[in-house]
């Protein structure tokens, strides 16, 4: 089990630096972490397909009433992975919907934005794009949150 944790870790650290780097991450690499997940979290029992239907649902409502909202602004329908979420930020919060509870995962949601809020306006003098690279800063305090979930035994986050 533990090659399978490491290999979920290497594969959110690769995420963050592909998209501090490039602002875009490799479309496999959600996919691994999808899977690398839900094996972990199905052999030790901690996970039920339902968990995952109500994290993607949650996301996607999330998603739509951006989408809405950002539409009856400009008064036109605005697509959202041109103006305010990237493709890649999709796949990852669906990538890692194995990973939580969904009061959890919803906790997880709105701190990992804080966190990337938190990232962009410490680093923005330093960042060479004007976007927020949200999946990477997600992918980073996700990292964080595994970490300390696995070492630590009092009440966790994650599934882990």
């Amino acid at each position: 089990m533990e090659i399978f944790f490491i290999s979920l870790l290497i594969c959110l650290l690769i995420i963050f630096f592909q998209d501090w780097k490039y602002r875009r991450i490799h479309v496999l690499l959600p996919l691994l972490i999808f899977f690398l997940s839900y094996f972990i979290m199905r052999s030790d029992n901690k996970l039920s397909n339902i968990t995952v239907l109500f994290n993607a649902c949650f996301f996607l409502i999330v998603l739509s009433i951006l989408t809405i909202y950002m539409s009856l602004k400009s008064k036109r329908f605005l697509n959202p992975f041109e103006n305010y979420f990237g493709l890649g930020d999709l796949l990852f919060y669906i990538a890692i919907t194995p990973l939580f509870y969904l009061k959890n995962y919803v906790l997880f949601f709105i701190l990992s934005m804080l966190f990337a809020i938190s990232l962009q306006l410490t680093l923005k003098k330093i960042m060479k794009h004007n976007s927020v690279p949200l999946a990477g800063f997600s992918s980073l305090f996700l990292i964080i949150i595994l970490t300390i979930d696995s070492l630590l035994n009092f009440h966790k986050i994650s599934l882990i």
